[in-house]
């Protein structure tokens, strides 16, 4: 079965580009000339959408065909991320072996998954789910793997000295070290919401080692949110410079944005932290106005 692009997608959601019907044009095409009478598509094709996942009344219709788990997943994906993205995550999962059905069958590995977020959890990451399996990288100077436990007195060393403007907005930091008197206690509940949010899929929070001094200088957060994800940079003074700062977005470039699937990556960085705005200026970080109400933010886009 080869990847029929051109076929596009059913209304419904369903992946008519890797439909095992050699014969069909797909569905919007079959619709469009009269020769389907799936009555999702025709309600879609009639009131001028792409699709189910482009209609308001999706949630509380009664039509059953748009509403089974691998439509649910494959409409959320699409009203996140757009029709071509959807399109283009199939095909990437199609050429890592990824099946939608196989040979002689009309199961596949989109149908294996009990819930439909599973099935959109397979469908945006692969088989690398790092919300299954943490990933950890190197850099030359720094090994990043999630944070953990044991790493409360390292992390409070500097967390507990930050300046301000260190925070980087980071509102849940400044709620527990706005006194400037954490303990390693009130670290270990910071740590514990850390992964508590990884469980909930929310975002990964990684702990950045010193490999020549093996001792924990900061963390990094990765919020792979469906619009904008977000890269957050809590690093301790001394690694607060150009050449660190500028070896952890070379990891983003190389690594993350396609692990967590990103369109768009923002960083922030105040006025007050000119190695760190030196550093993404050189990697094609643009000034990006938030719309959430964020400052200082800079962004770049996915390119491959």
């Amino acid at each position: 079965m080869e990847f029929q692009n051109k076929r596009g997608t059913g209304y419904c959601g369903l992946a008519c580009v890797l439909c095992s019907n050699e014969d069909c044009p797909g569905c919007a095409a079959e619709i469009a000339g009269g020769g389907n009478n799936c009555s999702a598509g025709k309600c879609a094709a009639g009131k001028g959408i792409a699709g189910c996942h482009a209609c308001p009344d999706y949630a509380s219709c009664t039509e059953g065909m748009p509403h089974g788990k691998r439509n649910r997943a494959f409409n959320r994906y699409a009203r996140e991320f757009g029709l071509d993205a959807l399109i283009g995550r199939l095909r990437v999962n199609y050429e890592n072996g990824i099946t939608y059905h196989t040979p002689g069958k009309t199961s596949g590995d989109y149908d294996v998954p009990e819930t439909d977020g599973e099935i959109y959890q397979l469908l945006r990451y692969g088989r690398n789910d790092p919300y299954i399996k943490c990933p950890e990288f190197d850099t030359e100077h720094f090994h990043l793997r999630q944070v953990r436990m044991e790493d409360a007195e390292e992390l409070l060393c500097f967390y507990g000295e930050l300046s301000e403007w260190m925070f980087f907005e980071n509102a849940k930091s400044n709620r527990i070290f706005s006194s400037r008197r954490a303990t390693v206690e009130e670290m270990r509940k910071c740590i514990a919401s850390w992964l508590d949010e990884y469980r909930n899929k929310y975002y990964i929070r990684f702990t950045v080692i010193d490999k020549a001094a093996k001792k924990a200088i900061g963390t990094i957060e990765v919020f792979d949110n469906p619009g904008n994800s977000y890269l957050h940079i809590d690093l301790s003074a001394p690694y607060e410079t150009q050449s660190y700062i500028s070896e952890l977005l070379s990891l983003a470039d190389e690594k993350l944005f396609n692990i967590f699937n990103m369109r768009t990556l923002l960083v922030q960085a105040v006025p007050a932290a000119k190695e760190r705005t030196t550093a993404l200026q050189s990697y094609g970080y643009k000034p990006y106005e938030c719309t959430a109400g964020g400052k200082h933010y800079y962004a770049k886009k996915n390119t491959i």
